[in-house]
């Protein structure tokens, strides 16, 4: 029992692989995460569902969207078995921190934060204390505000960082992480709500960077191809009024939360330090999606263009062992299967994901199972091989996005009613029919 791992997995909630500051995308230093992924595997994974919820359980169960069912937007009040649930079955003590409601029925303990879509909950513990330090009324207008207008007119509030919801996880985070115990193994899972979640960060956090600079690549959206890369989470209106200045101070909130969670992935890493079981406590943090931040114009997450599916995984062992992967694709499935591997257990046979431990001992990373990343949500269905991208209308068979990953890195030319196109869609159409195939549905 002395030797078994401990887990602390962090997942963020719309969190784009390039924001953090290794990946010298934008004006923003994240040294926690930095320094965690210097001295571990840093990757990039495809989300297995981009929408809200979707992508969460993917991560959870090691499944698909159409293998787990939560494909929709609107989904609510979802529970889920997966790595938690062998995790405690294994003898593990779980404990969950923040947006850990498909879990919490089987945790040991669960300090429970609904979502934003709730105004008056009585079972999170975030607006409970946010009514005792007299910030409620407040939040929950900012909530209202949230609702109709998204990023675009957000109420700001001057808050302190523990009044804020990602700041409030973090402090209990710690303090959880502080108490887990010694006498067996554990694994404390901390489900950050931003930084997608178009909120304005803290006092603290506002304008990190130069806000000016964050005006660069400004794209108006060009509404005569915009349903073929994305269905959009707000009206074409509020798309049609962005503007260099607008666009600015949506991308600078979202890097204000993204340094908020930095800085709280320091601080725990700070707990950690002070534990006699370091030594044997791995770390895992990645996130269920990715962000629009202005890319083609567009702000929002439901779409199948790089930023909006790429997210990060950092796999960090107890002993600093910076390691490259060679080339090869990974999901965000995989995630379940490589927590799973850790604890020694054994994910359902039908998840989908894989360990990705191999890449720790100087493997080389290969291909998902069934050879290709699946990502879906609503009616669309996108597969992502080594060179090409595809997106399909799953109600019509029909492909309406191909893209050559090698020479349109960033997805500008929609190649799919093309010469080219046409000569790689029949071999593409297989390799999905091989990887749906490789899919068992979930019994019941």
């Amino acid at each position: 029992m002395a030797f078994r791992r401990n887990l602390i997995i962090v997942l963020a909630h719309g969190l784009r692989s390039d924001a953090i500051g290794d990946a010298q995308a934008w004006p923003l230093q994240t040294p926690h995460l930095e320094k965690l992924a210097a001295r571990s595997l840093r990757l990039v994974a495809t989300s297995a569902c981009p929408a809200d919820c979707g992508g969460l359980v993917s991560l959870f169960t090691g499944m698909h969207a159409r293998q787990h069912g939560y494909v929709d937007q609107t989904t609510s009040n979802i529970t889920c078995e997966g790595w938690p649930t062998q995790l405690v079955d294994a003898g593990y003590h779980v404990a969950g921190v923040g947006c850990v409601a498909a879990i919490a029925p089987w945790l040991h303990t669960a300090t429970h934060v609904d979502n934003l879509e709730r105004v008056d909950s009585a079972a999170c513990t975030y607006l409970a204390s946010s009514r005792e330090r007299g910030t409620y009324a407040a939040i929950a207008q900012q909530r209202r505000q949230r609702q109709r207008s998204g990023p675009f007119e957000p109420d700001r509030l001057m808050l302190d960082t523990e009044d804020d919801i990602d700041g409030y996880i973090s402090k209990v985070a710690r303090d959880t992480l502080a108490q887990m115990p010694y006498d067996k193994p554990w694994a404390l899972v901390v489900v950050f709500n931003g930084p997608g979640n178009d909120l304005p960060p803290p006092t603290l956090y506002d304008q990190m960077v130069n806000i000016r600079a964050l005006e660069e690549g400004f794209m108006p959206a060009d509404m005569t191809v915009i349903d073929d890369v994305a269905e959009l989470d707000y009206p074409r209106v509020m798309l049609q009024r962005l503007e260099p200045h607008k666009l600015a101070r949506i991308r600078c909130d979202y890097l204000g939360r993204v340094s908020l969670i930095d800085h709280g992935m320091g601080r725990m890493m700070q707990t950690l330090e002070n534990r006699k079981d370091r030594e044997r406590t791995w770390t895992i943090f990645t996130s269920d999606r990715g962000h629009l931040l202005g890319d083609r114009g567009l702000i929002g997450h439901r779409s199948f263009l790089g930023p909006a599916v790429e997210v990060p995984v950092i796999i960090a062992p107890p002993t600093p062992a910076k390691l490259h992967a060679s080339p090869g694709l990974i999901s965000t499935v995989d995630i379940a299967g490589t927590i799973a591997a850790l604890a020694g257990c054994d994910l359902p046979p039908a998840a989908m994901g894989r360990s990705l431990l191999h890449v720790l001992s100087g493997e080389p990373l290969g291909m998902p199972r069934g050879g290709a990343c699946i990502s879906e949500f609503g009616r669309r269905l996108m597969i992502e091989t080594e060179q090409h991208k595809v997106v399909f209308n799953v109600d019509t068979a029909e492909a309406v996005g191909l893209y050559d990953l090698l020479h349109d890195s960033d997805e500008r030319h929609n190649i799919v009613r093309t010469v080219a196109g046409l000569n790689v869609l029949d071999s593409l159409r297989l390799r999905l029919a091989n990887a749906l195939l490789a899919m068992r549905t979930v019994p019941g």
